[in-house]
This record gives structure tokens, C-alpha cells and sequence, in this order.
């Protein structure tokens, strides 16, 4: 059965930035909104980007660098939109901006929450500073950029830094230990910004440099270099989003679980498969699942491609493994679904959160903990991230709430489908809502299922 998956959101997003920035039109093929990102370019219209559909084809003209600045900055938007938002907004420094909401209390924590995000990005000059309605302009000055405990920037900082140089006419440089999301680069290479990123080590060091490390001991580490460039214009291309890459581990993993006829195949097409975004799928091979890359296209300044997967063969079972922080990060909005995965598996299964982000995911991972426990299965937290040992079969289960999370309900509506339970996932409308259609689609591959037994 084959599965056309809804646009990578994250991409599509950085499209729509892109589409604005050119000097002309940019056609998108094959198109269909990603969930949310018909509003995002909403917003980007107040900066100028005209958009319009036709068939099958997303038609975006743009203003260039002299796009328009609204003085009501968009700040209803998750941290990495905002952050791409303001960015544009801050080329100009004398522009007054205002984040304001109704002075209730909705609209105050919004303020409040929005102000402290802005501010951990950006250095502002305040005019006015009240609870519902913060004036401020942007300061010419940058915020210390801090690299997180991999060696690299964090995604969102990473996109501003890149987007900010560039509608400044600036000249950035840098390097990581390792990179997460980088999308945004290669996508402007492919747009022709004067970009250069490139892998650094041993081959950049003279003979005498290596022999010196070698003999003091030294680990020569491989890192990661990017360099950008003044580049007065955008050259103007056709482009396409591949599909979601959180979808596509969410077919997987039921397919792998669901106890289905070994003969049923699973294809998912058009799959984004950038190695810093696609990370779960890896974690999937490394367990034994029997997932395969069987189209791969170096297209667009990027890699996607179509994915089978297959049902685990009879008597045999996905293996527990240990995933670091470097490979979660590559995963992480898959991190709830590489869980379930790991209930069914022999042994045991550490996923360890990158160190930046264990603290706010110590109550995430908890409530999804208390769900998988509802099987039966071994689940413990600890201040790294979770701990989980599988069982040979799972008999138990119902029950399940995604809670405000929609990575976790999407994980926990695998899990219930893989346990052939009836009831929905409690709060599978945000489910729904991030992923459209993807709980239809969970349920095709269980139809296959039944088709195969009659």
C-alpha cells in the first residue's frame, strides 16, 4: 500500500521565508499545505509575499531584500516561526515593533511568553513594557550565540543567525561539532546564496599537525563549517517539500508492531530523508526493523526519497538499543514514537535527550511513561530520558491520553492501534490537527491486515 504524507512542516515554513526573499517567482510542485503553514504565509504576507495556488503548483512572488515591515509583530506561532518572523523583521533597527494582546489573562501569559522568547534571540531597545503590550526596537548589537552540549547551535538560533546575515548583507562564519536541522542551509545554497558548508578533520591539518596530535594524544574531531557570503540577490527556482518524516516513523513503527502477514508491504513516498531530520528512521533500522530506502533523489538541494517497510518476520523481534543525544536530537520530534517502538523489543532501550532540553522534558516524559505503563511494560525516567524494557507479547492496554502533545498522542495512537484496541486516543483531535489525516492512514495499514486474513 503506498502513503503520500503531508509536507514536511518545518521546511515548508522556510520555504515560504525563502519564496519572500527571492527576486521573482517561485513555483512549488506538487504541492499541498503542511498543517499550519497556510497561516504562517498569511503572516508573511504584512512583509509582502503574494502566494496563490493553481492545480497543483504554489506560485509565491517575491519582494526580494526590500520586503515590507509590519509595526504589529506576528508572535502567535511556535518559537521557530516566531524566530524566522522576527528575524526578518529586525533588518530594520528604527522600525517601532509591539507584541500586544487583550489584557486579560490569556493575553498577558502570550505577552509574557512571547517577550521572554524574543529576548533570548534578539537584544531590543524598550520603549514601553507592560503586562499585555511590549514597544521595543531592534538593537543593531547580537546576542551571544551559545552552542548547546553537542558542539552545535541550536536549530531555531542556527536560522536566525543564517537569515539574519543574510537580508543584512553580512558576512558569517562558524562551526559546530555536529549540525541538526539544517535544512535552511542547504536550501540556500540551492537558491544560489553565495554559501559554503563543508565537513572539516584530519585532511585539513599538515602532516607535522597530525603526527604533533597523534603523539600528545589528541582526538582530531571532524566538524562541521559553514561560511556565508554577501549575496545581493536570490535567484528564483522551482522547489518541492517532501513529505513528513514524523508521519512516515509513525507508519513505520505500526507496521514493524502491528502483527501483520510478512508479505504486506508498506511504501511511503516522497519521505524527507535529510540525515539531520530523518534520525528515528535510522534508530528503526538499528533495532531490526525492516525499513529500506528503495528511491532516493539528490533533488532541490536536498535528499528524499520512497521507504518500504515490511512486518517484522515471524519469531523474530525488534532489538532494544542505546540512542545518545547526538542521535535523538536528529529524531527528537520522533522521540515518543521510537518509545513505543520499544516496548516491543528484547531487552532494553535507552533514548537520552540532548542535555538542553531534559529539563522541560522530565513532566513530558513522565506522562508518557505513566501511558506505556499501562501495557505492562517497564518504563523508568531519569534525568537523561528514558529507560524502557520490552515485552515478547503485550496482551494489556487502553486507556490512552496524548494530553496537550500531539508527538505523544500520535505515538500512543500506534500503540493502541498495535494493541487492537477500538476506543481513540484520548485529545486525538490535536492529533488530528498536527497531522492531518495520518490516524485514517494508521488505520489503512491495519486494513491491509484484515484484507490479508480473509
Amino acid at each position: 500500500m503506498d502513503f503520500l504524507l503531508n509536507p514536511d512542516r518545518e521546511r515548508m515554513n522556510l520555504t515560504l521565508v525563502m519564496g519572500l526573499l527571492v527576486n521573482g517567482r517561485t513555483v512549488l510542485e506538487d504541492f499541498a499545505w503542511a498543517s499550519g503553514s497556510e497561516r504562517f504565509a498569511c503572516a508573511l504576507k504584512e512583509f509582502g509575499l503574494n502566494y496563490a495556488q493553481s492545480g497543483h503548483q504554489l506560485v509565491l512572488d517575491g519582494m526580494g531584500y526590500q520586503y515590507s515591515l509590519p509595526s504589529m509583530l506576528p508572535f502567535d506561532f511556535d518559537e521557530p516561526e516566531n524566530v524566522l518572523l522576527w528575524t526578518l523583521a529586525s533588518k530594520d533597527t528604527e522600525q517601532l515593533y509591539t507584541l500586544a494582546a487583550e489584557p486579560d489573562r490569556e493575553g498577558v501569559a502570550k505577552v509574557v511568553a512571547a517577550k521572554a522568547s524574543l529576548l533570548k534571540y534578539f537584544k531590543v531597545k524598550v520603549e514601553t513594557d507592560g503586562p499585555a503590550k511590549f514597544v521595543f526596537r531592534f538593537d543593531e548589537a547580537d546576542v551571544a550565540i551559545k552552542k548547546d552540549s553537542l558542539g552545535g547551535i541550536p536549530y531555531a538560533m542556527r536560522n536566525r543567525l543564517l537569515l539574519r546575515s543574510l537580508v543584512r548583507n553580512e558576512y558569517l562564519s562558524f562551526e559546530e561539532k555536529v549540525s541538526v536541522h539544517d535544512q535552511l542551509t542547504k536550501m540556500l545554497m540551492y537558491f544560489g546564496v553565495d554559501l559554503k558548508y563543508e565537513g572539516r578533520g584530519m585532511e585539513q591539518l599538515s602532516e607535522f599537525e597530525r603526527r604533533l596530535m597523534m603523539a600528545q594524544g589528541k582526538k582530531i574531531e571532524r566538524t562541521q563549517f559553514t561560511e556565508m557570503s554577501e549575496t545581493r540577490v536570490i535567484t528564483a527556482r522551482d522547489y518541492y517539500v517532501p513529505g513528513d518524516t514524523t508521519e512516515a516513523t509513525a507508519l513505520a513503527v505500526l507496521t514493524t508492531v502491528g502483527n501483520m502477514p510478512k508479505e504486506n508491504v508498506v511504501r511511503l513516498l516522497n519521505v524527507d530523508l535529510n540525515s539531520t531530520r530523518a534520525g528515528a528512521l535510522t534508530c528503526l533500522k538499528r533495532m531490526g526493523a525492516n525499513v529500506e530506502t528503495v528511491t532516493r533523489r539528490e533533488k532541490f538541494g536536498d535528499v528524499f526519497g520512497d521507504v518500504e517497510v515490511f512486518p517484522m518476520e515471524a519469531g523474530k523481534r525488534l532489538q532494544g538499543r542505546r540512542f545518545g543525544e547526538d542521535t535523538i536530537a536528529t529524531g527528537f520530534e520522533e522521540y515518543a514514537l521510537l518509545a513505543v517502538a520499544a516496548c516491543f523489543a528484547e531487552g532494553e532501550t535507552i533514548l537520552r535527550l540532548p542535555k538542553e532540553v531534559r529539563e522541560r522534558m522530565r513532566p513530558v516524559n513522565e506522562f508518557l511513561a505513566e501511558n506505556l505503563r499501562k501495557t505492562g511494560v517497564e518504563v523508568g525516567v531519569y534525568d537523561d530520558g528514558l529507560v524502557i524494557r520490552g515485552m515478547e507479547t503485550i496482551v494489556n492496554g487502553s486507556d490512552f491520553d496524548g494530553g496537550e502533545w500531539p508527538a505523544i498522542g500520535l505515538a500512543l495512537s500506534v500503540l493502541s492501534l498495535a494493541l487492537q484496541n477500538d476506543e481513540p486516543v484520548g485529545h486525538s483531535e490535536l492529533v488530528e490537527a498536527s497531522y492531518p489525516g495520518i490516524l485514517d492512514k494508521l488505520k489503512q495499514v491495519l486494513e491491509t491486515e484484515k484484507e490479508a486474513q480473509e
